[in-house]
This record gives C-alpha cells, sequence and structure tokens, in this order.
C-alpha cells in the first residue's frame, strides 16, 4: 500500500475511534452514483486512411455522507474496446481512446467548515489551467490537496498542491495510472462577482521540473472577464508564460468574444492573437485546460507563436430534449496557410438519465479531411 492509501486509511481510524457509531452512519447513508457509456470514434486522414473504434466503460462512485463536515469519496473508471478498424493506422487512438482496463480515478477526502473546504486526495479538477477532460472513455484525474475560501463577499480564492496526474490511456493499449508531475505544481485561483454583471477570474500556475529527463520550469498566467449586457455579453482573455524548456512558449495570447441569445438562437463570435515573438505554453494541466474562446473541438489549441484565430458560432433549441451548435474556427501564423475546422453538434437527452451526442468535424488544411463521434451515456 503506497503513502497515499496509508494516509487516508490513519485519517479515517482516527475519527472511526473517536466517533464509531456516526462515522458508521455517514458510511451507510453514503450514495454510489455511476455512469455506463458507449463512444465510437472514426477519422479520415487527408491521404485518405479511415480507422474507427468502439469503446464501452463504466464509472462507479461512493460519497459518504457528511459527518461534522467531514466527508469521503472515491471513484473508479473501467472501460473495453468492444470493436476497432486500425489497420491503416493502428496506432490512431493509442493516446486517447484505444484503452481497456481500470483505475481508482477519484479517492479523497473532504472537511468544510463555515467558508472554507480542504480537500485531498486523487480528484477530479476543474479550473482555467488545470482540469480533467471527460470527452474520452477515461475521465483526467489529479492527485492533490486544495484549500478554498469564500469568506470575502462575491469571491472565492483557491490554493492548490497537485503532484500527479491520470491521463486518458497509458499510450499502450492500457488503461491510465497517476504519473509524477515533476517535482509538483502549485496554483493560486480566485473568481469574483461583486460587481454587477461582471464576471472575473484569474489564476496562476508554477510547475517545477514538469517533464521527466527535460528541466521544464513553467509559470503560466491567465485573466478573464466577462460583462453582461442582457442583450448581449462581451469578453476578454489573457494567457501568458514563462517556460525555460521550451524555447519558444515565453509569450503571450489575448482573446475577445461577443455573444448573444434571442429565443432559443444562441450565436457568439470570437479573436484571439498570439505574440509573434513566443507562444503560450499550450499544454497547460490536463486536456480539459483549453478555454481560449478560439477553442474547436478537435484541434482546439490556439497558443502558437504569432497565431491568429477566428471563431463564429450558431446554436438552436429545438426542444427541451433536443439541440444543435454549428461553429467554425480558422487559424494560421504569418508563416502558415489558413487552416480550418466547421463542427456539427447535436444533442439528444432521451430521459433524464439517457443522452446523446453526434459530433462531426470537417477540416481544411489539416491532417484530416473528418472526425466524427458518437457518444451515449446512462447516469444512474
Amino acid at each position: 500500500m503506497n503513502k497515499f492509501s496509508l494516509s487516508i486509511v490513519a485519517a479515517l481510524a482516527v475519527f472511526n475511534t473517536a466517533n464509531a457509531s456516526s462515522l458508521s452512519e455517514a458510511f451507510s447513508n453514503g450514495k454510489v452514483s455511476g455512469e455506463l457509456k458507449s463512444q465510437f470514434y472514426q477519422k479520415e486522414s487527408n491521404s485518405s486512411q479511415t480507422v474507427n473504434i468502439w469503446t464501452n466503460g463504466l464509472n462507479l462512485s461512493y460519497n459518504t455522507a457528511d459527518y461534522n463536515g467531514l466527508t469521503a469519496g472515491i471513484t473508479f473508471q473501467g472501460a473495453s474496446v468492444t470493436s476497432e478498424d486500425l489497420g491503416e493506422n493502428p496506432t490512431a487512438y493509442n493516446a486517447d481512446q484505444n484503452v481497456s482496463g481500470s483505475v481508482l480515478s477519484q479517492a479523497f477526502i473532504e472537511y468544510k467548515k463555515d467558508n472554507t473546504t480542504v480537500k485531498a486526495g486523487r480528484q477530479y479538477l476543474a479550473t482555467p489551467l488545470i482540469a480533467s477532460s471527460g470527452s474520452r472513455i477515461f475521465k483526467e484525474s489529479f492527485e492533490a490537496a486544495s484549500v478554498t475560501n469564500t469568506d470575502i463577499a462575491d469571491t472565492s480564492i483557491s490554493l492548490m498542491y497537485v503532484t500527479k496526474y491520470q491521463g486518458r490511456t497509458d499510450g499502450k493499449e492500457g488503461a491510465p495510472s497517476f504519473e509524477k508531475l515533476g517535482d509538483g505544481v502549485f496554483s493560486i485561483y480566485a473568481t469574483n462577482k461583486s460587481v454587477k454583471n461582471l464576471s472575473l477570474a484569474a489564476q496562476y500556475v508554477n510547475a517545477k521540473n514538469l517533464v521527466s529527463n527535460n528541466t521544464k520550469d513553467v509559470s503560466i498566467y491567465y485573466l478573464n472577464a466577462e460583462y453582461d449586457f442582457n442583450a448581449f455579453k462581451l469578453g476578454a482573455q489573457y494567457y501568458g508564460s514563462d517556460d525555460d524548456g521550451a524555447a519558444n512558449n515565453d509569450g503571450n495570447a489575448y482573446a475577445v468574444k461577443a455573444s448573444t441569445k434571442i429565443a432559443d438562437i444562441s450565436l457568439a463570435a470570437s479573436y484571439s492573437e498570439v505574440s509573434k515573438d513566443g507562444g503560450v505554453d499550450a499544454w497547460h494541466l490536463g486536456n480539459g485546460a483549453d478555454y481560449i474562446y478560439t477553442w474547436s473541438w478537435y484541434e482546439g489549441s490556439r497558443y502558437s507563436a504569432d497565431m491568429k484565430a477566428t471563431k463564429f458560432e450558431a446554436g438552436y433549441k429545438f426542444t427541451d430534449k433536443l439541440s444543435a451548435n454549428v461553429m467554425h474556427i480558422s487559424w494560421k501564423t504569418s508563416t502558415s496557410d489558413t487552416t480550418k475546422e466547421t463542427d456539427y453538434l447535436v444533442d439528444y437527452k432521451a430521459t433524464k438519465d439517457l443522452s446523446f451526442r453526434l459530433l462531426h468535424g470537417q477540416f481544411d488544411n489539416s491532417g484530416n479531411e473528418y472526425r466524427s463521434r458518437l457518444y451515449a451515456s446512462y447516469k444512474f
């Protein structure tokens, strides 16, 4: 048993000794939840290689009831490849979807008192620069400790220290494991809504020796402001990074977005630009940490030096169960031709627990002609 597992067992034992009956009730009144998932992926390269894969999975969670502010939880993820046609490109999905196996993705203790929450262990994170992506059969996770406080009115401040990261696969058709993140990652994240209709967010990340065999100390900065004029919204973003392990990632990125909703129609337009002399560290931490306004479903990042990108979005809600969206993104640098991606998304919620999603992307001047995904999810 590793040190992390021992620490959880020891902590629970302490509380069990002090309040056996109350803690027993917290466990007996706990909640089991989960999800059955089925995902089919297919893509065609611009050299006419077509591959597909069908993967099915399960996640199962248990969370204790609250006991004097103390809770604990675990989440198990498992998946298996049902069928595949990868003859033309056998490793096409090794990094993200060709996976059979299981992993304990969450195992945490959380304590809440007044306006402060402390959480430690394996957990899903969702911040602009550190975030778990759930778009594949395995959701990404982190081993971390965090403290969040909301004493200041309309303000939340979080301190995080992250030591390990669990990705989507092991790269060899097996389940992912928790890998050490260099010498650790520190972050501070704050949000504020004290001004009516104005939402502010800021985050700082500092990572030491992030990449094995290549010393890479990275600092990343993020700012976001959004103002709601009722009839429409305006947003502005800033990203910056200082990276001593990558020669061209000491740069800045700026983005703006305008959006509106008219009855059941939603519309948005975005623009982003990266400094000419350096890009921004594009990986951040976790594939869910790609929040720049001009992101796209398949070739999301827009952080290379001297890159300019535009994005137009339109959506329509047909019924409470059926909606559709389309987005068109184009991007280029001064030394590259324009690349384009058009994504079509249809969501259907058959019941409260059963949902389906169809996602299709068409490309111009990219490595692929098209990429498609079909998701089915049943939550319980």
